[in-house]
């Protein structure tokens, strides 16, 4: 009964393949983050485009790496060279800037007149001026109208001399009202002339002040101005080239994990071929042992071809290992 054992022994994993043994997931993992790192760095490559323009360039170049070991990367401009000798003195011009505080060369701001020719004062003023023409002829006045008297022969003291000296006396009085009216007059015309005097002089003042504040400012924009000016021409608009996408390197990962699948798939499989074998040989050796002796003579050439022998119970058995 040697041929059936053996093939039942080779049905119960004697000769059959082993499972297969589970992947490096770990290094396949590795192996995939590596993958896409790499594309990830062809990317960054692929989009450092140098810019070369009339006014200025753009070069990229790599300069290093970190301590991950991944590129370090370095943009530097440089202006063109009928250019540098605007760049080198602008900068020089604010490097060498001097701030100095604004401070403005004007006259006090005038916030009152002179009191000379304003109120009492200036009306005093006004109306002794007028008196000191007019005070002469008031003394003239008298001096003839004495002698006139005297010529027509009105004595002082009399009715005649003091009604001729009473009118005198009223017009000159009238005299010194026009004379007081009149400085007020003057003395208004004074105040008014000062007062506008005042507003020209704050208005110059002003005036001046603006013309001072602007001048500064301009001095002391007038570098960075000039430097922003060089600085936008010297820094031209790059164009913005099309860029590269970054992709996924190989999935390592996904292709062992794919190979393993497979591989269990196929072993599952075959597992599954030798249980239905082996259960179907089992059904026929049970059905040999059972049935009566020369039941299965014929297929002795089947199980090796060797004479049957007694089995001592009733049954006959191959000498190679089959059945009689």
């Amino acid at each position: 009964m040697g041929g059936v054992v053996d093939a039942v022994g080779g049905l119960l994993g004697g000769g059959g393949s082993s499972a297969p043994a589970a992947p490096d997931y770990t290094g396949a993992a590795n192996a995939t983050a590596a993958g896409n790192l790499k594309a990830a760095q062809a990317a960054a490559a692929a989009n450092r485009v140098n810019q070369i323009t009339p006014y200025g360039n753009l070069n990229y170049a790599q300069t290093g790496t970190d301590d991950q070991g991944n590129p370090i990367w370095s943009a530097t401009q440089s202006v063109a060279p009928g250019l540098q000798n605007a760049v080198t003195n602008s900068q020089n011009a604010i490097s060498g800037y001097n701030y100095s505080p604004f401070s403005a060369n004007v006259n006090p701001l005038q916030t009152s007149v002179d009191p000379s020719v304003t109120g009492q004062e200036g009306w005093d003023k006004a109306t002794n001026a007028i008196l000191q023409r007019l005070t002469p002829t008031m003394q003239q006045q008298s001096q003839q109208s004495d002698q006139q008297l005297a010529n027509q022969g009105i004595m002082p003291g009399s009715q005649a001399y003091n009604q001729a000296k009473q009118q005198l006396a009223q017009q000159q009085n009238d005299l010194l009202t026009q004379a007081s009216l009149g400085g007020a007059q003057v003395q208004n015309q004074m105040y008014n002339q000062a007062l506008s005097n005042a507003q020209l002089g704050n208005q110059a003042n002003a005036q001046s002040y603006g013309q001072q504040a602007g001048t500064y400012g301009i001095n002391a924009t007038t570098p960075f101005t000039q430097a922003n000016s060089v600085k936008s021409l010297a820094t031209p608009a790059y164009i913005n080239p099309a860029q590269q996408q970054t992709t996924a390197g190989a999935d390592i990962l996904g292709a062992t994990n794919a190979s393993y699948q497979n591989q269990l798939a196929n072993y599952n499989a075959e597992q599954a071929r030798n249980s239905q074998a082996l259960g179907g040989l089992m059904g026929l050796g049970g059905m040999a042992l059972l049935a009566p002796t020369g039941t299965f003579s014929g297929m002795s050439k089947l199980f090796g071809g060797g004479a049957p022998a007694d089995a001592g119970n009733g049954l006959s058995i191959f000498a190679g290992g089959g059945l009689v």
